[in-house]
């Protein structure tokens, strides 16, 4: 198992604790022994991007989360550093932005409608009876290394009861999600306006290489969120790399509360309430 563990930390970055050991080893318990030392062999041998890899991967990964996780962060985003970079980018009137582990797409689906949002708070966006209206540009990538978590991402359709992916949901927000009828009652579908600007991709943050569709001058802002709680020293260091290496002059980096950027990075930091970020270069 030890192997195992220490190949999961190289190719994926987690860390080792004792909720990982016990998943593995609920799965390598669930094997015969007769097939477990090819199976480990061939697992060890796969490359990180290889379908048994992923299975492995998937099964070990927890891709729980919830619409507009952190209400202050999500504030922080639509009165301070969005109204910025929508002032900054306003002669090229596009935004591209990168949401890297957003899971099954709620982080991804939030920073769409909170940009859009503050595309109106500003003037550069109108409702209209058939949704909101805007000639910006705006570009959501959101990656996640589960193909399955990508996949659910796409469909854009979200449900439960109890702890589900609404617990959180502020009411200014309720508008974005449409019931899908009273044969899913639980169940809503994210709204036309903002799924036309979120494309998903899947993306391993220990790759060392940006998105494929990663822009040329870098994303004007990109969330990593709740994401490198999992890593250890060595692969925390390795992501915040290329997140920081992403971003655009003068773009932002939005990180999780926890998370912390050195000041060797080149990013200044900017403080709000409860919420922290951090810009390329310039003044915060």
């Amino acid at each position: 198992m030890r192997r195992l563990l220490d190949d999961v930390r190289r190719k994926a970055g987690i860390r080792h604790d004792r909720p990982l050991e016990r998943k593995l080893a609920r799965i390598l318990a669930a094997m015969p022994l007769s097939m477990l030392e090819e199976w480990v062999a061939q697992i060890e041998g796969a490359p990180a991007d290889s379908p048994d890899w992923l299975s492995l991967i998937e099964n070990l990964t927890i891709h729980e989360t919830y619409f507009f996780r952190d209400l202050p962060h999500h504030a922080h985003l639509r009165r301070h550093l969005l109204p910025r970079l929508i002032a900054e980018r306003s002669a090229m009137r596009t935004l591209r932005l990168w949401s890297a582990g957003c899971a099954t797409g709620e982080e991804a689906y939030g920073l769409a409608i909170v940009t859009l949002e503050a595309l109106a708070d500003a003037g550069q966006a109108r409702r209209t009876a058939y949704g909101l209206e805007t000639d910006w540009t705006v570009e959501v990538l959101g990656t996640d290394l589960s193909r399955i978590a990508v996949r659910q991402a796409s469909n854009a359709c979200y449900g439960g009861e109890g702890l589900g992916p609404f617990r959180e949901m502020p009411a200014d927000y309720e508008s974005w999600f449409m019931p899908l009828g009273p044969e899913a009652p639980l169940h809503r579908r994210v709204r036309d306006e903002a799924r036309r600007v979120v494309r998903f991709a899947r993306h391993n943050l220990m790759d060392g290489a940006l998105p494929d569709t990663a822009p040329a001058g870098g994303f004007d802002l990109v969330s990593c969120r709740n994401v490198m709680i999992y890593f250890d020293d060595d692969s925390r260091e390795r992501a915040l790399s290329l997140l920081t290496s992403a971003v655009a002059p003068d773009g932002w980096l939005v990180l999780g509360t926890t998370d912390r950027l050195e000041d060797r990075h080149g990013f200044v930091r900017h403080r709000g309430d409860r919420a922290i970020a951090y810009r390329r270069g310039g003044v915060a």
